[in-house]
């Protein structure tokens, strides 16, 4: 224990604060005299203390006084409190520790009774102060984990492999989830001539925007695979407006692009095109691979299924599932829609071209969609496409 623990003695008798002093003092700890309750509430205002031998009954401010007024503001592990006192009624005992003294000293006062209580007051002080450094520690190495790992793994799932003692096992559940895979159109061909410096620089410019629009709209970064993006809707929790999220995304992301290129012709770079793709459907959901090594992810054929929708995308268009247009919730609005067949399923899948949506992130990639009451639909979900 701390040999330099400072104490405050309160007492408007100054034989008894001396009485006190002389006792505490004699195992090391610097001791403050205030003479009466005023007096007290000052000296606590000024400096720090450890612990507080507080007299009962004292003219003007009496010591229940103080003690409200000292646990109005610090609680009984932040600054102890021990009162002393010639009463030595139960009752009134009851009701100063049911006011948060700590203990209760009487007067005349026994010398080692006072010290061994000012011991174990001090003791569970120096308790609580490890306790919360340990706790302040935990949290700059959580923040610092979640900073670091942030960067490769999106918040939300870092959250919650710390948080979940099951977080890191090797598993996967089954859970319906909207998908929006990106690509960069033509990337190879574009950057064909640049220096590797260059292609990487095109990248961070094109990443730096996307990544702060798929965060706006709370998408869950599950791959970056060179100039394409695997975002989901619905990792590592669900929401009710995940795929409403996931369209507001996919349209915030078309909408970036200017700022993407702008950026590459200010670093005189070529201007990109991207396509975008998305799904809803049931995938599975978890750590995939071994104790060696792991990733977070999802898998199942809704993923390919969303993967061959983008790569059907031409440059500056969305693509949207069946599944989406009809089961978003939200009004959404297309130029047109069209049967593709993916590789590895045996039936045609319908998409739709997605230019706008209404609802709470009303937007719209064609100027002449927006009015001054809202988006003007050149189709609503449900309704027949006309094409």
């Amino acid at each position: 224990m701390s040999k330099s623990c400072n104490i405050l003695a309160v007492d408007d008798d100054a034989l008894n604060r001396g009485v006190i002093e002389r006792i505490v003092a004699r195992k090391g700890h610097k001791v403050t005299l205030a003479n009466d309750g005023k007096d007290a509430l000052h000296q606590i205002r000024r400096g720090a203390f450890d612990l507080v031998l507080l007299d009962v009954m004292m003219p003007g401010i009496d010591g229940s006084d103080v003690l409200r007024e000292i646990r109005h503001h610090y609680s009984m592990s932040d600054l102890p409190v021990i009162m002393v006192s010639a009463l030595s009624d139960s009752d009134k005992v009851v009701e100063l520790l049911e006011l948060g003294a700590n203990d209760y000293v009487t007067k005349p006062i026994d010398a080692k009774v006072l010290q061994a209580r000012v011991k174990t007051q001090l003791s569970v002080v120096t308790a609580n102060k490890k306790v919360f450094a340990l706790s302040e520690d935990a949290k700059r190495r959580n923040k610092l984990l979640l900073n670091l790992f942030g960067r490769y793994v999106t918040e939300d799932v870092v959250r919650n492999l710390v948080s979940s003692p099951e977080g890191s096992k090797i598993g996967s559940e089954l859970e319906e989830v909207t998908l929006l895979f990106a690509d960069i159109r033509g990337f190879s061909n574009v950057t064909e001539r640049l220096s590797p410096e260059h292609v990487l620089t095109v990248l961070n410019n094109y990443y730096d925007v996307m990544i702060d629009v798929v965060n706006k709209f709370k998408g869950t970064i599950d791959k970056l695979m060179g100039d394409e993006m695997l975002v989901t809707f619905g990792v590592p929790k669900t929401r009710n407006d995940d795929a409403e999220r996931a369209l507001a995304c996919a349209l915030s992301m078309q909408l970036a692009m200017s700022e993407v290129n702008e950026r590459n012709r200010a670093q005189r770079l070529p201007e990109l095109q991207l396509g975008i793709g998305v799904n809803t459907g049931e995938v599975m959901v978890g750590n995939v691979g071994s104790d060696k090594h792991a990733s977070f992810s999802v898998v199942g054929k809704e993923v390919n299924l969303t993967a061959s929708i983008e790569a059907h995308a031409k440059g500056g268009e969305i693509l949207i599932s069946e599944a989406v247009f009809m089961g978003s919730g939200v009004k959404v609005w297309t130029d047109g829609k069209r049967e593709l067949r993916p590789k590895g399923f045996s039936h045609g899948i319908m998409v739709y071209r997605l230019t706008g949506m209404d609802g709470k992130y009303k937007r719209s990639l064609n100027v002449d969609e927006t009015r001054e009451n809202g988006l003007s639909p050149a189709l609503s979900a449900g309704a027949n496409t006309g094409t």
